[in-house]
């Protein structure tokens, strides 16, 4: 299946987000430290075409290189991946702000296309499913 082409995002450094995310895990579980090892993949941030309903701010997106992404659920929070632990054993989120993912971009942009990996229709879809769901790019 041939991918299109055209639908941009930002990349957002997951070692910036691991940082953030180290902070919000210690923060909410005081008594239990969270272990130093928080990992976070490098991840796509992408605009998509539905806005806020009170705000009218655009609604964002993060996407991980196999295509799954955790949609920004209220006006600011999106939920950023996490493994945790010396062999990532653990796996879950933290809420994040818009704000301070933006905070975390490398000044580098990615077709979803690409930053997506290929090695099967399951990934093709999911390329498909947010590119459906992304501001219409400029130049297609």
């Amino acid at each position: 299946m041939s991918r299109t082409k055209g639908y941009i995002g930002e990349v957002v450094s997951g070692k910036l987000l691991a940082e953030h995310a180290k902070k919000i895990y210690n923060a909410q579980y005081l008594e239990n430290e969270i272990d130093n090892n928080i990992d976070v993949c490098d991840l796509l941030l992408i605009k998509l075409t539905k806005k806020d309903e009170v705000w009218g701010d655009n609604i964002y997106a993060l996407v991980c290189d196999e295509g799954v992404g955790w949609e920004q659920q209220d006006r600011s929070l999106i939920n950023v991946p996490t493994n945790v632990g010396d062999l990532g054993l653990y796996n879950g989120s933290v809420k994040m702000s818009v704000g301070l993912i933006k905070s975390c971009l490398t000044g580098e942009t990615a077709d979803i296309a690409d930053f997506v990996r290929t090695f099967g229709s399951r990934l093709d879809n999911n390329v498909w499913l947010w590119q459906d769901l992304m501001v219409e790019p400029a130049n297609v």
